[in-house]
């Protein structure tokens, strides 16, 4: 090989590899510093240092979610903007960004892309790096039936229970052979209520069924356990 080629790709070769040697060194990281599903929110600070030949530092937060069984995906939030980028003279960027309003259940990451730019704009070196996951649960409401017993034949006294993680709001109650439905005022996370009716006599043989939001207006998390039956005696 001529010497002249043989320099010209030596130089060619480490044009390539010098971006991605500072790349790999540039100091930067990402930490999930409050997970807090009560608030259905999660927050991540993210840090980068100065490297030789930058001007200004700059960086990006992304939302990453993935539910049970599912891959990671990027999902929108407003709340962590654009690039943001560190005055010309800071030698340490930190940058602090919070997140409200999860759904779960679903895992919450934040990837962040890092940038160093000289004083032309251009490029010195990139990187990126991954927060660790916040776990956020489910927290619908959920309307569970606790008990249904029947009183002098024909009065009927429901006991019904929200065990999800929000309010329900008001709901109907339907039971059986009864029309119209109850109205039920809304139920807090945790409370419990017993909700009467009156209505037929219900036969010593026979059985009743009472279910809670029977037509599915309410938005659970588990819709298996609105309905209760019981024999009448």
């Amino acid at each position: 090989m001529e010497p002249m080629l043989r320099a010209a790709l030596i130089t060619a070769l480490v044009a390539l590899l010098v971006p991605v040697a500072s790349a790999a060194a540039a100091p930067a990281s990402v930490t999930l510093t409050a997970c807090q599903p009560r608030d259905r929110a999660a927050e991540f600070e993210a840090r980068m240092e100065k490297v030789a030949g930058s001007a200004r530092m700059k960086l990006r937060f992304a939302l990453e979610a993935r539910r049970p069984g599912k891959a990671w995906r990027r999902v929108a939030a407003p709340e962590l903007g654009g690039w943001r980028t560190a005055a010309a003279a800071t030698t340490r960027f930190i940058s602090t960004r919070r997140v409200t309003q999860l759904f779960g259940p679903s895992h919450y990451r934040t990837l962040v892309r890092f940038r160093w730019v000289d004083a032309d704009g251009e490029i010195v070196a990139a990187t990126h790096a991954r927060s660790r996951a916040c776990w956020q649960p489910d927290h619908r409401p959920n309307l569970k039936l606790l008990g249904l017993s029947v009183e002098d034949g024909s009065h009927y006294v429901v006991r019904i229970a929200n065990t999800g993680r929000s309010a329900t709001g008001a709901f109907d109650l339907q039971i059986s052979g009864l029309a119209p439905l109850v109205i039920a005022d809304g139920l807090e996370p945790g409370e419990e209520r017993f909700v009467e009716a009156d209505g037929p006599a219900c036969e010593p043989t026979a059985r009743v069924t009472a279910e809670a939001d029977p037509l599915d207006l309410v938005d659970e998390r588990n819709e298996g356990d609105n309905a209760l039956t019981v024999r009448c005696a």
